[in-house]
């Protein structure tokens, strides 16, 4: 189990308060397809993802980055048993989409560049990156616990 300090549970609750699941998660998953286009194998039903801009225009693309943004939030209200609250979603990823457990990391990436690009270093300090990036390494590997 993670240790969490003061300082960190408080950078993480106080910038997830301010992110917006609608406006961050999709363009976290566009990013995600973009900059990493072999992931978009696990999104053929989305539709047309041929290009930059089919996947920028892709309601699918941008609604499932808000389902992404609020199992994130899951996350934040169990920040002391994260990996038992992502236990269906690890077993669905693995067993049912076969999704490669290093796509969450990609998308975790995507998402703090999301993130430092919004609010900058003046709320996206140096301390709230730390505590921030160990929340989502601790995500990750909550979701590909099973493939261990």
């Amino acid at each position: 189990m993670v240790q969490w300090s003061g300082p960190e549970r408080a950078a993480i609750s106080s910038l997830w308060g301010k992110i917006d699941v609608g406006e961050i998660g999709p363009q976290a998953l566009t990013r995600l397809l973009i900059v990493y286009p072999w992931t978009q194998r696990h999104f053929t039903s989305f539709g047309n993802l041929s290009s930059n801009a089919a996947i920028l225009g892709n309601e699918k693309v941008a609604e499932h980055g808000k389902t992404v943004m609020g199992g994130l939030e899951r996350a934040v209200k169990n920040m002391d048993d994260i990996k038992n609250a992502y236990t269906k979603l690890s077993v669905m990823h693995s067993e049912k989409l076969h999704v490669d457990p290093d796509n969450f990391r990609l998308l975790a990436e995507c998402i703090s560049v999301c993130v430092a690009a919004k609010f900058g270093p003046s709320v996206f300090t140096a301390d709230v990156q730390e505590a921030w990036q160990k929340f989502l390494a601790v995500v990750v590997s909550a979701l590909g616990k099973q493939y261990h």
